[in-house]
């Protein structure tokens, strides 16, 4: 299935998580952050506060998804005359709480956090998403109980807890994607792409063989589209031409290999599509900020 091969292109870094917990008539003000911020509500009804004033509700068992660069506020009750955060919880524990209001009144708990997630080492999941969705997992007890999961992995900081954590942020995300083709109403546009044959076929092509000598032409060939019309519907969809998807995709295969095998570097270039070791280094230099050789030897 092409959605299985574009997460196992996925590289995924996630953000310490934090509980919000709020009384009713409470606010509370979120930073601008420049990832994308996780809302989850475990327990009671609320809603997230956008910087136009618009407030999207939060029912038990919603999801937030806001958008990187975006201010925010999460609230309980329609009325909220008060803002502001009361405390921390135990500075100890692993997991921050953030607590608005008189801790034996909060009617509000939701599970908070920050992930950078993109596929073929350059494109976020996430970057063409302009403003926030809130999708409904109240049919979903395996999302509640991924969040769960999530906050006691965080709680327990043992040995592989980060492991872990990837491993159920993975399954987050699985849940989403399935779950905004179904509500999302086209925020996300690559998403909707995958289900054009005419891109999904050229998607798939790249991530099982990134290797081949693509240009424009051929990947337009493969999607039955004139040139022109396949390089401006790619670049709507994905945010940027076809060749920096092939690009993003090899240097992501080459960054694989370099970490999971001991192949020479100039096998690792031949075998993504490179004809030189030195044109291969510049590529690799310009994505991840050091040589191949280098890249090897950093702990992953």
């Amino acid at each position: 299935m092409l959605l299985e091969k574009l997460f196992a292109n996925l590289a995924l870094t996630v953000d310490p998580f934090a509980t919000c917990r709020l009384a009713d008539g409470w606010r509370l003000e979120l930073p601008c952050r420049d990832w994308v911020t996780l809302h989850f509500t475990l327990q009671g009804d609320g809603g997230l506060r956008l910087g136009s004033g618009q407030v999207l509700p939060l029912a038990s068992d919603s999801l937030a998804i806001m958008p990187a660069g975006i201010t925010h506020a999460i609230q309980c009750g329609t009325v909220c005359s008060e803002t502001g955060v009361e405390g921390q919880g135990d500075p100890s524990a692993p997991l921050c709480e953030l607590v608005a209001g008189p801790l034996d009144q909060v009617k509000l708990t939701i599970a908070c956090g920050r992930i950078q997630v993109s596929y073929a080492g350059g494109v976020g999941l996430f970057d063409h998403l302009k403003e926030a969705i809130v999708l409904d997992f109240s049919d979903s007890p395996q999302m509640r109980g991924t969040f769960e999961a999530l906050i006691g992995e965080y709680n327990r900081s043992g040995p592989a807890c980060a492991a872990m954590m990837t491993a159920l942020m993975n399954q987050c995300l699985i849940l989403v994607l399935r779950r905004a083709g179904e509500q999302a109403n086209g925020s996300l546009p690559w998403l909707s792409a995958l289900d054009d044959p005419r891109l999904s076929c050229v998607i798939e092509l790249i991530l099982d063989h990134p290797e081949r000598p693509h240009t424009v032409e051929s990947l337009a060939d493969v999607g039955h589209m004139s040139r022109s019309t396949f390089a401006r519907h790619f670049e709507q969809c994905f945010g940027r031409t076809p060749m920096d998807y092939v690009r993003d995709v090899r240097l992501r295969r080459a960054a694989q290999l370099l970490q999971t095998s001991a192949l020479p570097v100039d096998t690792v270039a031949s075998k993504i599509g490179y004809a030189s070791r030195s044109q291969f280094s510049r590529a690799f230099q310009d994505q991840y900020g050091c040589a191949p050789a280098d890249f090897r030897k950093q702990p992953h």
